[in-house]
């Protein structure tokens, strides 16, 4: 069946303003191309099949928070996967899976890597967008899993940086004549990685907004529903809510972690006048609408893969080397 031929993007310019649109609180975490900011390179082992097969599927970002469990999720059901990093050999990956270097800032890079396939796993990332659908579309690409944000739908985040930027790169891929599934997590239970090396040295944590209440989501619950997106049928065309299964407020996601590791932390309420660098006013207000709103406590993870997501302790649970 012959696809339907795309109209020409033109994202430059709404980029430049969601770029332009100040720096703004993100819940769901800082994109880059190999994950999120808190993402840890680590050797892991798991059953890998060289690539090739009935169904070829590109991970972007193979090392990153997400990616590798995705990877990791594609192969255990048989799928061949090839995986995209800016550098390929700097973390490994045991087995026979294909590693590529793709950097979307260098659109000589993209040809090699999209050589074969037929469905994508994109983060959302505008710099080199139109450059990416392009070769995309010359190479046969026919369904691309965006790994987007609930920024975009959530009230209290729906007009920050981070979902103009989300917007940007949903927009494209709606326009683009591919079939498309954006995958929208809230906040990544991984965010509170940030809070590991002052865990770990005893120091007592400062932080502002202590009742900030949010469903932070694990990592693992993100890639499995992006795998039945990738390998399944009727996902093409959706867009999909995904939360953590508890809305916890920071001090709660503190007392779990020290619950895992066996130690109480000591954490002090700053306002946030009183933290230096001073905070930008867009994140400050950001926050205030989060503690004002409702937390939204969706079931979507269930629905999509038949088993409840994971709660926030048993990702500290998976992370306590992290802390201790």
């Amino acid at each position: 069946m012959a696809r339907a031929r795309a109209k020409p993007l033109n994202i430059a310019e709404p980029v430049r303003r969601a770029v332009a649109g100040g720096d703004v609180g993100d819940p769901g975490g800082v994109w880059c191309a190999d994950g999120i900011v808190g993402w840890r390179r680590f050797a892991r082992t798991s059953t890998r099949q060289p690539f090739g097969g009935a169904m070829s599927v590109l991970v972007i970002g193979a090392y990153g928070g997400v990616g590798s469990h995705v990877v990791d999720g594609l192969l255990s059901t048989g799928i061949s996967a090839r995986g995209t990093s800016r550098t390929p050999g700097a973390c490994e990956l045991p087995g026979a899976v294909e590693m590529v270097r793709l950097d979307l800032d260098e659109p000589e890079t993209l040809p090699a890597a999209l050589d074969g396939i037929k469905k994508v796993f994109l983060y959302a990332n505008p710099d080199g967008l139109a450059e990416f659908v392009s070769a995309a579309q010359a190479a046969g690409v026919e369904h691309v899993v965006l790994l987007s944000s609930a920024s975009v739908v959530e009230p209290a985040t729906k007009h920050s940086r981070s979902a103009q930027m989300h917007a940007v790169v949903e927009e494209a891929l709606q326009e683009s004549g591919m079939a498309w599934t954006f995958v929208r997590p809230t906040t990544f239970a991984s965010r509170q990685l940030r809070w590991a090396p002052a865990i770990r040295s005893g120091e007592v944590l400062r932080i502002p907004f202590l009742q900030v209440r949010t469903a932070s989501i694990h990592e693992r619950d993100i890639a499995d529903v992006a795998v039945r997106a990738l390998t399944g049928a009727g996902h093409e065309g959706q867009a999909y809510w995904l939360t953590g299964p508890q809305a916890l407020t920071q001090q709660e996601y503190i007392e779990t972690i020290g619950t895992v590791i066996g130690r109480p932390i000591e954490v002090v309420e700053l306002a946030p006048e009183d933290i230096e660098p001073k905070l930008p006013e867009s994140f400050v207000r950001t926050m205030t609408e989060l503690m004002a709103a409702p937390c939204v406590v969706m079931s979507t993870v269930e629905e999509i893969t038949g088993v409840p997501a994971r709660s926030f302790r048993q990702w500290a649970e998976d992370h306590v080397k992290d802390f201790s």
